[in-house]
């Protein structure tokens, strides 16, 4: 029997996967904050995406977000100029 890929009592330990952002606490340009896991692949393209969730959620209402690392990681133009969309605070 092969042993598993993954140590089973610690399946999501950040520190186990390679992730293209560092986990932990970002703040979106527009003020909210999210928990960012790190990154994931999509099955069929193979597209490097980030795993996050905002901290403002309700128990059996919360969900979790993947958006395009590219995207994630981009700047964005606001009114006062060129900002990074997500920036990590911890």
């Amino acid at each position: 029997m092969t042993a598993p890929a993954f140590d089973t009592g610690k399946p999501f330990a950040s520190d186990f996967y390679a992730s293209a952002v560092k986990s932990g606490r970002y703040r979106h340009y527009k003020g909210k904050y999210y928990s960012v896991f790190g990154t994931v692949t999509h099955s069929e393209t193979e597209e490097v995406m980030v795993l996050y969730a905002p901290e403002a959620q309700s128990a059996g209402d919360a969900r979790l977000w993947v958006r395009p690392l590219s995207m994630f990681t981009e700047s964005v133009q606001t009114e006062t100029g060129s900002v990074a969309r997500f920036a990590c605070v911890d």
